[in-house]
């Protein structure tokens, strides 16, 4: 490794250095910004037909209005065309990538290393982007953070900068406690698959880092998001979904479409931007009578709360009646975990240092 900062390097290829890498991480976190919008759309990233433009008007943006960072600065947040607002997630996406490519240069110098923290941060941010956007995970950005965890693995078995099999124990070391968190819906199985694959790649002491990290900044962040839900929404969420339940199984009994005497189900599924996604794939189909319709159920739930969004909801029956509805607001954990497994790959072993020595 060769540090940025190196007294054999003259100080002023240094700053160039880091300048390009910041520029680099600009440019990086603009393409990004393309593919949390259009991948979970299933649009293409690129081509003659799909290049960027406004989401207000649809004016083709020309390259002055897609100078990473500065665009938005110097336009003050809105169209040259059609002087829209535009959304401050595009110059933060930027921003961010940008920060986290020149604070890796300045911990992992000029290195293979590097490169790893490169890929990682754009896995990381497009993982984090789509869980705010869709409150979902894509499998892509853990598969591509496994397939880091494999290299650091085959890497590790030829250095030995540590076990190799440190890598392996890791991918299950938080995984397992998450998966049983997520079994009570402490959180999504994106979650999981996320913090396994960042355990092959840091290993099973830094994903523990990473996973605490994690923890205290979603507890942090989450009181803070639900601090922010309108007690309105709250109300409305806590009132309307028992009802909507209730009702739509009586009209399933009425159809001879019940629960079997002595079962119980649990319905689950989220309410995100006021569509409901309950999945008929959720239901065991053993306990049933008929088949439930849940398209209508889902119906009914978006017809009632078009203001709701990011909710988790659960609907527990029996033969006989609707026992149980919850309907709270969910915390997106995915941008927490993803900072905690950033911090930790860069500064894990300072951090568990620091620790170890506190106690």
């Amino acid at each position: 490794m060769l540090n940025v900062f190196d007294p054999s390097i003259p100080t002023v290829y240094s700053i160039i250095i880091v300048i390009i890498v910041f520029i680099l991480g600009s440019v990086i976190g603009s393409f990004l910004n393309v593919v949390i919008i259009r991948v979970p759309r299933h649009e293409p990233i690129s081509g003659a037909h799909n290049r960027s433009h406004c989401m207000t008007c649809g004016h083709q943006l020309n390259a002055l209005d897609l100078v990473p960072i500065f665009s938005y600065i110097f336009l003050l947040g809105k169209c040259r065309y059609c002087k829209a607002h535009i959304s401050p997630r595009y110059w933060i996406v930027e921003l961010i990538t940008a920060t986290s490519f020149t604070l890796s240069a300045l911990v992992c110098g000029l290195s293979f290393t590097l490169m790893i923290a490169f890929v990682l941060t754009a896995a990381l941010v497009v993982a984090s982007g789509v869980d705010i956007d869709r409150m979902e995970i894509p499998y892509g950005c853990s598969f591509v953070i496994a397939g880091l965890g494999v290299i650091a693995t085959i890497l590790s078995a030829i250095y030995g900068d540590m076990p190799w099999y440190d890598h392996l124990i890791g991918a299950v070391a938080v995984a397992v406690p998450f998966a049983v968190l997520a079994m009570f819906g402490a959180m999504g199985g994106g979650d999981v698959q996320l913090i396994s694959a960042a355990g092959l790649l840091l290993g099973w002491k830094l994903v523990i880092v990473a996973a605490a990290i994690g923890i205290l900044l979603g507890a942090v962040g989450g009181c803070l998001e639900l601090l922010s839900v309108p007690k309105s929404i709250n109300k409305l969420a806590r009132e309307k979904t028992p009802k909507i339940a209730k009702k739509w199984y009586e009209d399933m009994k009425a159809k001879d479409i019940y629960v079997l005497e002595g079962k119980t189900e649990a319905i689950y599924g989220c309410i995100f931007n006021g569509k409901s996604d309950i999945e008929q794939e959720c239901l065991d189909m053993k306990l049933w009578n008929g088949t439930p319709d849940i398209a209508d159920l889902n119906a009914r739930l978006d017809a009632e709360l078009t203001d709701v969004s990011k909710f988790a909801v659960s609907i527990v029956l029996t033969n006989e009646d609707v026992t149980k509805v919850s309907c709270k607001r969910q915390v997106v954990f995915g941008p927490y975990l993803s900072v905690g497994i950033m911090t930790a790959f860069l500064i894990g072993e300072r951090i568990l240092e620091w620790y170890l020595n506190l106690i």
